[in-house]
């Protein structure tokens, strides 16, 4: 557009010409028209605005901000000017600020969807899901066919524990949008949350677990970059016995854009037996994921493979007990090894494919340290019927853990038993519960593996040797008691992970492990009261 021809334009049809540009994606277009606004009139509010809406959707939110506080000086305030503002100030990591703006609009206009639901995504970050959902249900009822909204909407039912509302959330999102990918992988997770609810309601039908499995294969073919989608699947699959394409699923973590361990340079390996050459197994995930596959390591082993394991440097120790296998900690010291295959420690069975009938089950695998273990049976006695106990699986921010944890006065049920001593197995911050609770002179705190940097577990490894028993919520601990062979009760929340398969108290994992079973949500009293009658079994 000529100089020329700009100026025999009304702001207005320059104003007309960038929205037409801006609605049809041509940002550069549109700006060139606001621009030609500004260079005319530096206080338009209106181009100021539509600027401001530009910079947000390139990512300058500061400069977003900027803009909108210059147009909101220059007129009387509108809603939506606050709406863009409150969502860049969110984006700017000024939550508070952000809120403030939003309510600010919605005072002006109460009727505006976009600000009720901006509010909702940010009380739902703040971890304040009941404002939150309040928020996301004005937003809805103003705008009913809003895809955006049921699908954050859905989440947050996900979260509050209401799968069943969250599907129908997903259902009318996918009528309205059939080709997301995404919300058929959501579908597919609340589906598999109520296959585990039927199941720990004492149903036998599957029919939410195969209709998940659906949603996941629509998801994938819609997106086949949606690895996450594959991963998920691939643990409905484990859950329900199909270990081979489970497994084969649950590979596909390796192309998450954060993946679950950091790959080497050298060929992966698929099997295959090389005179020579090594399978390097690359430790994953948590403490428990490693101790759970570790087994894998001395099974290779005795088919003939040279097999080395590579950890982080405070599970060497512990580690070091498998049998035929090399344990290193750094990557430096693969050098001295090359040639080498590589595998990460939970593709294993994928590779194998192992099925719940060919695991390995030479239990144990792992072996405390003698020296230890005579220390802590010194110190330990055997006077008293002696149950190691934990309570808390890990960071309690994380709902996924969160969900794990048990109050530790539900093992109340079991203090009362004659003649048991509890031992405290626990760590971090969760130690302190001990004192809250009526039953604290049968809990005996042990001061084991204090260093945090070196040894992880070697003294727990010791003191659970000596137990007669050991109960505790899903973490770290009860797979360490597995893998040394130590009778272990595992309390599972209802919806629980992949690992415990359905319906069954027994673990192929773990020969000596029992699994009691969540039939409510949080409802961990009456779990306990069965197994403290399972307990006062074993101490006739």
């Amino acid at each position: 557009m000529t100089e020329q021809q700009t100026t025999h334009m009304t702001m207005a049809q320059l104003l007309t010409q960038g929205l037409f540009h801006h609605r049809q994606g041509q940002l550069a277009q549109a700006m060139q028209q606001y621009s030609d606004v500004l260079q005319k009139d530096p206080k338009n509010a209106e181009a100021l605005y539509y600027v401001a809406v530009i910079a947000c959707q390139e990512g300058q939110f500061k400069e977003g901000v900027n803009l909108v506080r210059k147009a909101l000086a220059l007129v009387p305030a509108e809603a939506r000017m606050l709406n863009l503002l409150g969502q860049a100030l969110d984006r700017l990591g000024q939550p508070l600020e952000a809120i403030k703006a939003l309510d600010q609009a919605i005072s002006l206009d109460p009727n505006l969807a976009a600000a009720h639901a901006n509010r909702a995504n940010i009380l739902t970050d703040a971890g304040m899901p009941v404002e939150a959902l309040k928020s996301f249900d004005k937003a809805l009822t103003l705008a009913p066919d809003s895809p955006p909204e049921l699908i954050n909407r859905g989440g947050l039912l996900e979260l509050l524990g209401r799968p069943a509302d969250a599907l129908k959330d997903y259902d009318r999102a996918i009528a309205l949008a059939p080709d997301a990918a995404e919300v058929h992988a959501n579908r597919g997770a609340v589906l598999k949350d109520l296959g585990l609810i039927d199941m720990a309601q004492g149903k036998t039908d599957t029919a939410h677990f195969t209709d998940a499995i659906g949603s996941y294969d629509r998801a994938v073919k819609l997106k086949r970059g949606l690895h996450e989608a594959y991963a998920s699947r691939g643990q409905i699959k484990l859950m329900t016995g199909d270990w081979v394409g489970g497994f084969a699923d649950y590979d596909h973590r390796a192309e998450f854009a954060n993946p679950t361990f950091k790959p080497l340079t050298d060929p992966h390996w698929h099997g295959e037996k090389r005179d020579g050459e090594r399978i390097v197994l690359v430790a994953e995930q948590g403490f428990g994921d490693i101790m759970q596959f570790a087994r894998f390591a001395p099974a290779l082993a005795t088919q003939g493979h040279d097999v080395v394991l590579l950890v982080r440097k405070g599970m060497a120790p512990l580690l070091k007990t498998l049998t035929g296998v090399k344990i290193v900690t750094d990557v430096a010291e693969l050098e001295t090894i090359r040639p080498l295959r590589w595998l990460p420690l939970m593709s294993v069975p994928s590779v194998l494919g192992t099925t719940p009938e060919t695991l390995p089950r030479d239990v144990p695998y792992l072996t405390p340290e003698p020296a230890r273990v005579k220390a802590w049976a010194e110190k330990l006695g055997n006077a008293k019927f002696k149950i190691g106990i934990n309570w808390a699986a890990g960071n309690p921010d994380r709902t996924q853990m969160a969900d794990r944890n048990i109050p530790l006065t539900a093992f109340r049920h079991i203090a009362a038993l004659p003649g048991v001593e509890f031992i405290a197995l626990q760590k971090g911050q969760a130690v302190q519960d001990i004192r809250g609770v009526a039953f604290r002179d049968k809990i005996r705190s042990i001061d084991a593996d204090t260093n945090a940097e070196s040894d992880f577990f070697l003294d727990t490894a010791a003191v659970i040797s000596q137990l007669d028993l050991v109960v505790g919520c899903d973490s770290s601990i009860v797979h360490l008691a597995g893998a040394l062979g130590t009778p272990v009760f595992t309390a599972v929340p209802m919806i629980s992970d992949w690992r415990w398969m359905l319906n069954r108290d027994d673990s192929p994992w773990y020969p000596s492990m029992r699994i009691f079973r969540q039939n409510a949500p949080a409802m961990w009293d009456p779990l306990f009261k069965r197994i403290a009658e399972a307990v006062a079994e074993r101490l006739k």
